[in-house]
C-alpha cells in the first residue's frame, strides 16, 4: 500500500523526531532481499559489517523524499562526504519509532471499516492516552537503530511483513545533493513526483503537511508536456498512472482516486480517442491533469491520514471487493463502486460517473474543478427536482 501519502507521513514523522540525532546502534540482518547490495557482494557479511561500521556514529541532518522512495541524509565526524540511507516500502514496509504513535493505518484487511467507524463516533474531547510500546523490536522487524542525542533515546526500526522493501546505503559523491541523488540508480529510472510543484519553495519549522516539497531537480511536467505524454502512449491510462518511469509515487489506491475525480475509466486509452492537435489541449487531458496534482498535492498535505481526507472522495470506499455479502460499495455521494483488472492490478471505479471516451470527445468537462466535484452529484439532482416541479405547473 505505501504510495506517496505514505510516504510523506512517515518522513514527516523522522523529521519532526529524529533530525539532529546519532545513530549509537544498528541491528542489520543478512537479508539479501532487504539489502540488494549483499546479492553482489562475494562477502555479504563483510559488506553487512561494513554498512554496520558507516552507519554508527553517523548523524542524521535531513529527510528527503521522491516517489515511493525516502532517505536520511547522514554526516559522520571525520568523514569529509555525508551519505544516504535510501528506503523502499515495498507493498507492506513501514518506519516504527517506539512509543511514538503514527495515524497510518493499513486500509487491507478491514483498516477501511475502523477508519470509517472512527469517522463516524462523535469526537472525544481531552488528550488520548498513548499507550507504551511493550514488544520491541516489534514483529516483522527487518532491522533496527538506536538513535541518541545528548542522553535521549529512540528507538527505530524497518518493518515489513512481506519482505518486498528494500534499503540501501548511498556514499557516491553524487549523493552529497539531492539533485545529485536523483541522478543515480534506482532513482535515476523513476518519472516526475506531482505531489511536488514546479517552482522549488522553502520550508522552515515545519509542524505539519509536505515534509519535503523540492522537486530535487525532477519537476512535473507542464499542461503541454503532459499532454504530449499522455497522447504518446497506447496503453489504458490506469496502467499508464502506475508507471514510475513517468508518474512517480502514484500506486493503486492514488491512482483510482486521480481517475475518479477525472471522470476516466481506468481501461480507456486516451490517445486511441483524442488525436494530437498542435493547437489546443483536450479538456479531457486538462481534466486528468489537475485531478492527478489535486489528488497527490491534497493526500500529501494530510499526511496520508485517511481521515482526514475530503470526505468525497473514493478511498475510503474502495476496498469491499471481497465483501460480497454486503453488496457494493458507495461513495459517500451515493456513487455504486465496481472493480476490474487493468494491467493485473485491481482497479475501483465508479461506473455511473467514469464511463468510456467517445471518439475525439472534444467539450466535455471545460467546467470541472476536483475540488468541488462532490457537490456535482447534489447540485445534479437539485435540477432535476426543480425541472420536475416546473412540469406540473400550470
Amino acid at each position: 500500500m505505501p504510495e506517496v501519502a505514505e510516504v510523506a507521513h512517515v518522513c514527516a514523522l523522522l523529521k519532526r523526531n529524529v533530525l539532529g540525532f546519532k545513530i549509537k546502534k544498528v541491528n542489520l540482518s543478512l537479508d539479501p532481499l532487504l539489502f540488494p547490495v549483499l546479492k553482489e557482494s562475494t562477502d555479504p557479511n563483510a559488506e553487512l559489517e561494513m554498512m554496520r561500521s558507516k552507519l554508527v556514529g553517523s548523524r542524521i541532518d535531513s529527510v528527503g523524499r521522491h516517489g515511493k522512495y525516502f532517505w536520511l541524509r547522514l554526516t559522520k565526524e571525520g568523514v569529509p562526504k555525508s551519505s544516504v540511507l535510501l528506503m523502499h516500502f515495498g507493498m507492506t514496509g513501514m518506519i516504527k519509532i517506539r512509543n511514538v504513535k503514527s495515524h497510518l493505518v493499513f486500509m487491507e484487511n478491514g483498516g477501511d471499516k475502523k477508519i470509517l467507524r472512527e469517522l463516524s463516533e462523535p469526537k472525544k474531547e481531552g488528550v488520548m492516552k498513548v499507550e507504551p510500546d511493550t514488544e520491541w523490536p516489534p514483529r516483522f522487524s527487518k532491522f533496527e537503530m538506536d538513535l541518541v542525542i545528548d542522553d535521549f533515546k529512540l528507538e527505530l526500526s524497518f518493518v515489513d511483513p512481506r519482505r518486498l522493501g528494500r534499503v540501501r546505503l548511498i556514499t557516491d559523491r553524487k549523493a552529497e545533493t539531492d539533485e545529485g541523488l536523483l541522478q543515480l540508480p534506482p532513482l535515476d529510472a523513476l518519472g516526475p513526483d506531482y505531489s511536488k510543484s514546479e517552482v522549488e519553495t522553502k520550508v522552515s519549522d515545519f509542524v505539519f503537511g509536505d515534509p519535503d516539497p523540492h522537486h530535487h531537480g525532477r519537476p512535473r511536467l507542464d499542461l503541454r508536456g503532459f499532454n504530449e505524454l499522455i497522447l504518446s502512449k497506447k496503453k489504458a491510462i490506469k496502467s499508464l498512472l502506475l508507471d514510475q518511469a513517468y508518474f512517480a509515487g502514484v500506486g493503486n489506491w492514488v491512482g483510482d482516486e486521480v481517475l475518479f475525480h477525472a471522470k476516466l475509466h481506468p481501461n480507456e486509452i486516451i490517445s486511441s480517442k483524442i488525436e494530437r492537435n498542435s493547437g489546443n489541449i483536450n479538456p479531457v487531458i486538462e481534466r486528468l491533469y489537475e485531478s492527478l496534482i489535486y489528488v497527490c498535492e491534497e493526500a500529501v498535505k494530510c499526511e496520508g491520514d485517511s481521515k482526514k481526507f475530503p470526505s468525497h472522495w473514493l478511498m475510503l470506499h474502495r476496498w469491499g471487493k471481497a465483501r460480497k455479502s454486503q453488496g457494493k460499495a458507495k461513495t459517500k455521494e451515493g456513487f455504486i463502486l465496481d472493480h476490474i483488472t487493468v494491467g493485473g492490478r485491481t482497479s475501483c471505479f465508479a461506473p455511473e460517473v467514469q464511463r468510456l471516451l467517445k471518439k475525439e470527445l472534444e467539450g466535455d468537462g471545460k467546467d470541472y474543478n476536483p475540488k468541488t466535484k462532490g457537490k456535482r452529484k447534489q447540485e445534479e439532482e437539485s435540477e432535476k427536482s426543480v425541472k420536475r416541479k416546473g412540469r406540473g405547473r400550470v
